[in-house]
């Protein structure tokens, strides 16, 4: 409601042909002529008046002509694929007006924000690319198209709405494979303390009421005369199914990408399913788990939440090691992240994605601030530890992949890059 108003103003001053620099020398050019040329008979004011209104004139009508042939219909795409950080054309052009004097065209984006522009002018026509900052479904596109003067004296605009599937997913960058996802679950193969009861029947307690005779131990009985019974012992084998949900949350977009990758190249295994926010029903085919984790981003509010009820639905069938995708940043999903991972440990791996580690504290302020666009692409080293710090009590393995790199950052990565940073420090 508080955005109506607002674009109805500037719909509004769209439609007006001049600016208010267009107003100013044309209304300053009307006064001199009305009040000191006429009156004096001033031939130089004569001049600059009328050449003021001349070129005022000229730009409305060269603007006008332009915003004219900005209407005229060209083919436009009605689908399109793009990745994040990835110039992709949309098929959508203007004229270029070069051969119209002292006119320009330029336009933007009103809807979906989150997208830069770029122009390729060819053979007389401004084509358009676009390059998306986050991952996304969209209807529609509205362009606000501006036809201006060089001098900035007229200016008109349109408003254009076009049906447009777009699709935007998260690229992957250098991440070209992960490894092997495959973890344990529930079995029988190795002894493991964090297994279920599903082993051997090797352990040995007392007996209580209510166990079968036929798994009481008699030997012992006939040594001790005490009651004891065989129990499978905890162990854990090779799971065959594979589920895996990505957790959105601030800074995902690598982790997507590690995401969609896994899914694409089936580091998953075989047998698997995925889900993400606002999916918890879970899928098991490819461009499914595709969309899920574009249109996950439609559900960063959820944080997590859906992700038990998605995991009590996939192991009705039966125990699956878990694979998480998390963002680098703390933020109200690692609640959710933790209780799940408590309840299953010893099956669970989790996932992170980064674009390269930025540590701000290593850096004078002057560099900060020039700098200020490309570190809030960087991973924050500090925010990363500390996810990984919170997570350490579920002794889950954290897998931390760099998409700028495309290789795993092991702890060992990490370590090298504290210890140059105490070198630094201790130097300095």
């Amino acid at each position: 409601m508080k955005q109506l108003p607002l674009r109805a103003v500037s719909r509004a001053i769209d439609a007006f042909p001049w600016t208010a620099l267009g107003v100013l020398v044309a209304g300053a050019a009307t006064g001199a002529l009305t009040w000191f040329a006429y009156a004096e008979m001033d031939l130089v004011l004569l001049v600059l008046g009328y050449g003021a209104l001349g070129l005022t004139g000229l730009s409305t009508l060269f603007v006008v002509v332009g915003i004219a042939l900005t209407r005229l219909r060209v083919p436009e795409i009605r689908e399109l694929d793009a990745e994040t950080a990835r110039p992709q054309p949309t098929g959508f052009s203007l004229p270029g007006l070069a051969w119209l004097p002292l006119t320009r065209v330029r336009w933007t984006w009103r809807a979906p924000t989150g997208f830069a522009l770029r122009f390729d002018p060819r053979l007389g026509r401004v084509h358009e690319q676009v390059v998306a900052s986050r991952r996304g479904v969209h209807a529609e596109v509205e362009r606000r198209v501006i036809v201006e003067d060089v001098f900035g004296l007229a200016r008109l605009g349109r408003w254009k709405r076009s049906p447009l599937a777009l699709r935007v997913l998260p690229h992957v960058g250098a991440l070209r494979q992960l490894p092997v996802l495959i973890s344990f679950a529930g079995g029988d193969d190795w002894p493991h303390p964090m297994g279920l009861l599903q082993g051997d029947r090797l352990e040995l307690r007392r007996y209580a009421p209510g166990d079968p005779a036929r798994f009481i131990h008699w030997k012992i009985f006939g040594r001790t005369r005490k009651l004891v019974v065989r129990t499978p012992e905890r162990a854990l084998t090779r799971a065959q199914r594979t589920v895996a949900y990505l957790i959105t949350g601030a800074d995902d977009e690598a982790s997507a990408a590690a995401a969609r990758v896994a899914v694409e190249s089936r580091a998953l295994g075989d047998e698997w399913a995925f889900g993400a926010d606002g999916y918890p029903d879970g899928c098991t085919r490819i461009e499914d788990a595709i969309d899920a984790i574009v249109r996950s981003v439609e559900h960063g509010e959820r944080a997590g939440r859906d992700l038990e009820t998605f995991l009590r639905i996939q192991e009705r069938s039966g125990p699956a090691s878990l694979v998480l995708f998390v963002p680098p940043r703390r933020g109200p999903w690692l609640d959710a992240a933790l209780a799940s991972l408590q309840a299953r440990r010893g099956r669970a791996r989790v996932v992170i994605g980064v674009d390269g580690l930025a540590d701000p504290s290593e850096r004078p302020w002057w560099k900060r601030v020039l700098t200020r666009a490309a570190e809030r692409e960087l991973a924050d080293a500090a925010e990363l530890e500390a996810v990984i710090a919170a997570l350490a009590p579920t002794r889950a393995p954290v897998i931390v992949v760099d998409r700028v790199r495309g290789q795993v950052l092991g702890e060992a990565h990490r370590k090298a890059g504290r210890r140059a940073k105490a070198q630094k420090k201790k130097a300095a």
